[in-house]
């Protein structure tokens, strides 16, 4: 038998995410952090999510109310370019991201849905190139190869499925 990790039985990977994305484009210190971590969780208790939360974690809309009511101007842009696109196809996903990062403008991350038989979480995108994209994340996740991600479904060859209708471009 193993301990439970931190993350392993609460749906707070959201927070987390969106807390490290502030990091990564405000360069919040630890003190802020910490004090955004707790302003995300008074709110989250404020609008009576939080224990469904802890237990199942953060919907889309939930994730927008904390970006414009709790983050505000500390991101001041956030997209969701293919929230209306579930059949958006892997390659033109990828090449999005890709642009978006490598493109100039300042500091991005981008806060991504990552499902499919092993994982069902939130995560900070970092960075990403042709073959790989790797994560800034609270649980774990550290990278995957584009050659075992999809996005509409998982396969036994592509199990981990990035999800672009779930999936906000920060800066």
């Amino acid at each position: 038998m193993k301990p439970y990790e931190q993350g392993a039985l609460d749906g707070l990977c959201a927070v987390y995410s969106i807390v490290n994305a502030t990091r990564i484009i405000s360069g919040i210190d630890e003190n802020q952090a910490k004090d955004l971590f707790r302003d995300i969780i008074v709110y989250l208790e404020k609008t009576n999510d939080l224990s469904r939360i802890l237990i199942s974690g953060i919907g889309l809309t939930t994730i927008g109310g904390i970006l414009s009511d709790v983050v505000g101007d500390r991101i001041q842009n956030r997209s969701m370019p293919f929230k209306q696109y579930p059949e958006t196809p892997l390659e033109a996903f990828w090449q999005e991201m890709m642009g978006f990062l490598n493109g100039g403008g300042g500091k991005k991350a981008i806060l991504i849905g990552v499902g499919g038989p092993i994982w069902d979480h939130w995560s900070i995108v970092e960075s990403i190139t042709e073959k790989q994209i790797r994560f800034f994340d609270s649980y774990k996740l550290k990278r995957l190869n584009r050659n075992r991600c999809a996005t509409m479904r998982s396969t036994f060859s592509r199990p981990h499925i990035l999800q672009p209708t779930h999936t906000y471009f920060l800066s």
